[in-house]
């Protein structure tokens, strides 16, 4: 259980990936939602789901449950919950975590942690000494808005922090994309990963396409979990869409030095159902370095040689398909920009 598990025991393998959807943020009867942990689950693996997330509100969690005779708080009973039905699926990762406010940016998910915290977090310096306790543990910011903004940087709190929902809810009732947020921490300093959560308060896990995509090499807990942290994720509004970029041959989430201004972009983009019209590059400030319109394809694999600019330090790939569904990528980060021989 050390620190050691952060470390990947093997290279990401770019010429093997794979593609595994799901949700990192619903609620249950456990909390504000529908339905007990069991039945969420299982609803999530009848959808089609690879894996998902119950993260309930910790204000609830403490309150006491009974599986079998055994008492359990409503967190370690979720967990009781999703070891059987790990054990019954194959196919489906039930994992867990827990969702908190805090006193100034908004709400935050403690996913795949061990234990849990009630109240708000007033102190973003005593979340990181628990975090310290739950090494396997990381922390996306959800629904961000305005008080997001006033997130300062802080490089230990960003080895914690590794996700932003770009997009949340369900588009059959209440769906919001938060891409400027997302753009603006980037902006600040922060490395953060795209994810999209459906947030769900019924039964209603994976009705809807906006899921989060997690790239890895095989199916388990470790390479779902290793790709948040290691931002091998993105944001999407169909369940079929597969996307990926590189910039001189470094995959998607990682941090590249380098020695001149020449940036070589790889995108790869597919989807079975719906067609993809636009891609679009974007780096700080949002602001878009290339467009290719008109694409009306299934799949496409571009290259392009960017001439980078001195203020560029990110970049992301926005796809637009028919029906307006939107996905953003996670960034690529431009390390020692000082150093460029322009």
């Amino acid at each position: 259980m050390g620190r050691k598990k952060h470390k990947q025991l093997k290279e990401f393998d770019q010429s093997n990936i794979k593609f595994y959807y799901g949700i990192p943020h619903s609620h249950t009867e456990f909390s504000t939602g529908k339905g007990s942990p069991i039945e969420a689950y299982e609803y999530g693996y009848r959808s089609g789901l690879d894996f998902m997330f119950i993260t309930d509100h910790n204000s609830y969690l403490s309150s006491e449950i009974s599986i079998k005779d055994d008492k359990y708080s409503k967190f370690q009973g979720t967990k009781v919950y999703a070891s059987k039905i790990k054990k019954k699926y194959d196919s489906f990762l039930p994992l867990v975590g827990f969702e908190c406010k805090t006193y100034l940016y908004g709400d935050l998910n403690i996913m795949n942690s061990s234990n849990f915290f009630t109240g708000s977090v007033r102190d973003l310096k005593v979340l990181a000494l628990w975090m310290l306790n739950n090494p396997d543990a990381f922390i996306s910011i959800n629904h961000p808005h305005k008080n997001i903004k006033a997130l300062p940087y802080n490089p230990v709190l960003n080895k914690l922090i590794t996700s932003i929902e770009v997009g949340n809810g369900n588009p059959a009732s209440k769906y919001t994309r938060h891409d400027r947020y997302y753009f603006s921490l980037l902006d600040d300093g922060w490395k953060l990963g795209a994810i999209n959560g459906q947030d769900n308060h019924r039964i209603n896990f994976g009705d809807s396409e906006n899921l989060t995509v997690c790239i890895c090499n095989s199916f388990s807990t470790s390479d779902i979990i290793s790709s948040f942290r290691e931002k091998r994720t993105y944001s999407t509004e169909s369940r079929y869409l597969k996307l990926y970029f590189t910039i001189n041959d470094n995959f998607m989430g990682e941090e590249i030095t380098i020695s001149d201004d020449k940036l070589r972009f790889m995108i790869f983009t597919e989807d079975i159902k719906y067609k993809i019209k636009e891609i679009q590059i974007i780096t700080n400030k949002g602001t878009v370095i290339r467009t290719i319109e008109n694409i009306n394809l299934s799949s496409i694999k571009y290259l392009y040689e960017h001439k980078r600019e001195p203020h560029e330090t990110w970049y992301i790939i926005k796809v637009i398909e028919e029906n307006n569904k939107v996905a953003f990528s996670s960034p690529i980060f431009i390390n020692n920009p000082e150093n460029i021989v322009l």
